[in-house]
């Protein structure tokens, strides 16, 4: 500055603003270096543009009154900007540890992994306070940045959290506060963390034994009625054989075989609920013949259809579906039982398919019974939701449940409209080519 002022030709007035602005550049650097500065930036303007110059004299009176008021201003502004400088160091820090603190609230509050918010943050902190390493501990986990080579400098504990941090030049002033007010805030926020942890837990633990009581309910209930009709059925004929007449036995035989159906879809329906919630439901797609899958489930049922009148409406020239053929044959019996346990007698089932579009098969189950309330039909495809609960209609609230669980397996959807003039119809949309669901 003082070359290009000499260069310039300016006048001590002139150089001295100059020389004051290095003085307050050299500010930013440090509090010695300001110092360093005035000092330099006084003998300059003594020796360079004080009259005789080319010495440290000064003739005039008025010439030394107006170094010594640029020294002091010198002075005054580098430790002025210098502390300035500082302020906005420590405020800049507190924003940053502002933002830091909320980061990992807003993180703990939305569920995310404790471990790895807690190594995010001591990262965060290494960065922010300097600390040559740094490890946060709460409770029994924790993270941890840097290598320890000796005691930790900085300790500071709230509850069951503790920031241990290694330093090379110690803690600014007001930096344990900021430190204390960061870890006060992880223990909080790991406090409602553990707290909302133990509400899920309850909540899992009484679903869980929710469903198992309802599931043991349905089942036993279900059970109790067909053994106790084939025990029935199968003690006369055991006991009173030969003096029944034959078309007695016959009903008998038949009360046993319809009873025992019953008690098979049971066990199937239990077995494919076990599968779906231990999620072993493997999918193995295949070109699927829908015609014949809907006559053999329709053959499979006879027992239980012989009071109604199935009608299938699957034209010939259906387009190929890939499917997996166990679980659509499941699909299907589902469906249909459903169907047959709440239509009246003599009314008629359709079972249909057509292709919707280039992408996609329907497949349809009508009926004409009762249907379904307005209030039960976001219910009905849940476990354990049984419409109609009268003892002649038992149910264990499994077969809608299963539907969807492996239609969506496919990739498909399965939905409820109501049937024209009364009655439930059951719509499931297929993926043509196989989108088998993650």
């Amino acid at each position: 500055m003082t070359v290009f002022a000499r260069a310039a030709d300016l006048d001590l007035t002139a150089a001295s603003l100059l020389l004051l602005a290095a003085v307050i550049v050299a500010s930013f650097l440090g509090l010695a270096p300001a110092i360093v500065a005035a000092a330099l930036a006084f003998a300059a303007l003594n020796v360079v543009f004080t009259p005789p110059t080319g010495s440290l004299t000064i003739a005039k009176t008025d010439d030394v009154v107006a170094l010594v008021i640029f020294a002091v201003t010198a002075l005054l502004l580098g430790w002025l900007f210098r502390a300035l400088g500082l302020r906005a160091q420590i405020l800049e820090r507190r924003e940053r540890e502002a933002q830091l603190r909320l980061r990992l609230t807003s993180r703990l509050l939305e569920g995310a992994d404790l471990d790895e918010s807690l190594q995010s943050t001591v990262a965060s902190l290494r960065e922010i306070f300097d600390f040559r390493a740094c490890a946060l501990h709460v409770g029994e986990r924790g993270a941890s940045s840097g290598e320890f080579t000796r005691t930790a400098d900085v300790s500071v504990s709230v509850e069951n959290v503790t920031l241990d941090a290694l330093t090379d030049d110690g803690v600014a002033e007001g930096d344990e506060e900021l430190l204390e007010a960061l870890v006060a805030g992880i223990a909080a926020s790991a406090d409602r963390l553990r707290l909302q942890e133990e509400v899920r837990d309850a909540k899992l633990v009484a679903e869980i034994g929710r469903q198992r009581a309802g599931f043991l309910s349905a089942v036993s209930h279900n059970l109790r009625t067909p053994l106790t009709a084939v025990k029935a059925a199968a003690g006369t004929l055991l006991s009173s054989w030969s003096r029944i007449e034959p078309e007695e036995r016959r009903e008998l035989l038949e009360t046993i075989a319809d009873e025992a159906e019953r008690l098979e879809r049971l066990v199937r329906n239990t077995l494919e609920l076990s599968r779906i919630r231990a999620g072993a439901l493997d999918v193995e797609l295949e070109p699927v013949d829908i015609p014949d899958l809907v006559q053999h489930a329709v053959r499979r049922l006879r027992p239980i259809a012989r009071a109604h009148r199935v009608r299938l409406d699957v034209p010939d020239n259906l387009p190929t579906v890939w499917l997996d053929v166990t679980m659509l044959d499941q699909i299907l019996l589902n469906l249909l039982e459903n169907a047959l346990s709440f239509a009246p007698p003599g009314s008629e089932i359709l079972v249909s398919a057509a292709a919707v579009d280039d992408e996609h098969v329907e497949l349809r189950v009508v009926d004409h019974g009762p249907g379904v309330p307005p209030d039960a039909q976001v219910r009905i495809f849940e476990e354990f939701q049984s419409v109609d609960t009268r003892p002649d209609r038992p149910a264990t609230g499994l077969g809608l449940a299963i539907v969807r669980a492996l239609v969506t397996a496919h990739g498909g959807t399965v939905r409820y409209r109501d049937t024209p003039g009364g009655g439930a119809t059951f719509v499931c949309t297929f993926p043509r080519r196989g989108e088998v669901a993650a």
